[in-house]
């Protein structure tokens, strides 16, 4: 019997298996722990949780530097076109580098000197990247180039006085960013609210859920600004990792 034969034969006894396949997944594995799984693995290998788990530091499913805020923060700024404005970054890490490769300019501020050295070696392609050590929290929180950011981060060191000085550079028209990103922000329960008080025009949108290297939840809040100069704009439609591919109207 020919080869061919032989494996036409062979595929007419799989397809007529298949219903005998699906009772016994639809038996074994119901659709609930079906989506589980689904869900598991588009954390641990779509999202590549676990690859920063292992390796300690957040990157994406290509090895590419991401922020440590929460994958749905992440998902959101990624979206936006970041190509024509400055950020400035109060903590440093491979958040620099994933901003760096999509804005104008970035200042960061680091306080840890073995870190400031580690992502110093790192950012050697980013000719945009403005990176300084500031040891003290007098150097490291009264930034001066604060003024013309478009984008400012807390995610560092003296997250509360950092926030007080933003809020009085705001408050005095010496800055008008897009937005605020404050990461870890269930972590500040006086701040958050003394932030949102005082920027009230701004709307404050908290994105909850998981993130690189951490096996917990937790919230990185970003502050919109309503009346900034200029408006940011989507650079793409929304996608979503792990999402399907359906399109809902023509």
């Amino acid at each position: 019997m020919g080869i061919a034969i032989r494996l036409g034969l062979l595929a007419i006894k799989i397809i007529k298996s298949i219903p005998f396949i699906l009772r016994i997944k639809r038996k074994f594995f119901p659709y609930h722990l079906q989506s589980t799984f689904q869900n598991f693995r588009i954390l641990t290998f779509n999202y590549n949780q676990f690859s920063s788990m292992k390796k300690r530091s957040c990157i994406d499913v290509l090895g590419n530097p991401i922020p440590w805020y929460t994958y749905p923060a992440i998902e959101y700024l990624k979206n936006l076109d970041f190509s024509d404005r400055n950020i400035f970054e109060y903590g440093s890490g491979n958040s620099s580098l994933w901003w760096g490769k999509r804005c104008k300019k970035i200042i960061s501020i680091e306080l840890d000197v073995k870190w400031f050295e580690q992502i110093k070696n790192s950012k050697s392609k980013i000719s945009n990247f403005d990176y300084r050590l500031a040891i003290d929290e007098k150097s490291y929180v009264m930034q001066a180039d604060l003024v013309g950011s478009d984008v400012i981060i807390i995610d560092g060191s003296w997250r509360v006085e950092c926030a007080n000085f933003v809020i009085n550079q705001i408050k005095s028209n010496k800055v008008n960013p897009n937005m605020l990103i404050f990461d870890n922000s269930d972590w500040y329960p006086r701040t958050i609210p003394f932030i949102n008080k005082n920027l009230k025009s701004w709307v404050q949108v908290d994105f909850s859920g998981f993130g690189p290297i951490n096996g917990y939840t937790w919230i990185t809040s970003i502050f919109i600004n309503p009346n900034a100069d200029s408006k940011l704009i989507y650079k793409t439609a929304l996608t979503t990792i792990g999402g399907i591919e359906q399109t809902a109207e023509e």
